[in-house]
């Protein structure tokens, strides 16, 4: 698939529900979402760099429910911000493109980006609109799926979407490349290895 072709799909076809998942026991990807959720959350109470956070790509909104009153979700799916809006009603909430994000530079002291780079054409490109939002002392909390044998039953699960485009994985050394523009706080393996988790920021 071409890049078009694969925001496409974002734009048009994919409708999952996250917070459904995690909240309702849907099958193993619940499980994984709920841990998720749980680690990431935890992460941000305990490291945040502050206000104002930014969940990009906020999907339906599984972390954005948990962060304060003005935070401001991104995803280029209207139908996952149409539940977003339901579920963090508390948050601010925006459609765009994070390859491409509308938002002036300097001015987020907390990016959470969960589950998302793997779905990206160019995962590069949001990282540097990334670096380019931060303030000078922001941090970016998220994660990524760990390559793993695990992840080939994926398709077993009633909530897989089975359109998806694709669906990378990652080891630790190319996370940590990925990141190379990024000082690194933490990069780890999160329960079971199912996600490299990670703590970055600005390379000062």
């Amino acid at each position: 698939m071409n890049v078009s072709e694969v925001k496409g799909y974002y734009l048009r076809i994919e409708d999952y529900d996250w917070v459904d998942v995690a909240d309702h026991f849907k099958g193993v990807e619940s499980f994984f979402h709920r841990n998720r959720r749980r680690v990431v959350i935890n992460l941000i109470r305990l490291l945040s760099a502050g206000f104002p956070i930014v969940d990009a790509g906020c999907g339906t909104g599984l972390i954005l429910q948990y962060l304060p009153a003005g935070s401001i979700g991104i995803d280029i799916n209207p139908r996952c911000l149409k539940r977003a809006r339901k579920h963090a009603p508390q948050a601010m909430l925006i459609q765009g493109d994070l390859e491409n994000m509308p938002i002036r530079g300097g001015v987020f002291s907390t990016i959470v980006c969960t589950e998302t780079l793997e779905h990206l054409p160019n995962p590069r490109k949001a990282l540097d609109h990334f670096l380019r939002i931060l303030n000078p002392l922001g941090l970016l909390i998220g994660s990524v799926p760990h390559r793993m044998f695990l992840w080939r039953f994926r398709v077993l699960s009633s909530t897989c979407p089975h359109l998806e485009p694709f669906h990378n994985e990652y080891k630790i050394d190319e996370v940590t490349d990925l990141l190379g523009a990024f000082r690194v706080i933490s990069i780890r393996y999160s329960t079971l290895r199912l996600n490299i988790v990670f703590v970055v920021a600005k390379n000062q």
